[in-house]
């Protein structure tokens, strides 16, 4: 079975379900950032996004000097 994902931008609303793929497609499209929180069933609690594999997925601003 799928993982099923939710997500929360701290606005107390919760979005979802979501299947990896989709989660992916909303950080790339910029929806989602690394603050906002996602959870499935599997978790106890509310993890922020930044903070798991999903990190990979956020593009990095490089500063040049």
């Amino acid at each position: 079975m799928d993982k099923v994902w939710y997500y929360t931008k701290g606005d107390g609303n919760k979005y979802g379900p979501y299947t990896d793929e989709e989660l992916v497609k909303l950080i790339r499209q910029e929806i989602l950032v690394e603050d906002d929180y996602i959870w499935m069933m599997d978790l106890d609690e509310w993890v922020r996004i930044g903070d798991t594999i999903y990190s990979i997925y956020f593009t990095k601003q490089t500063s040049s000097n």
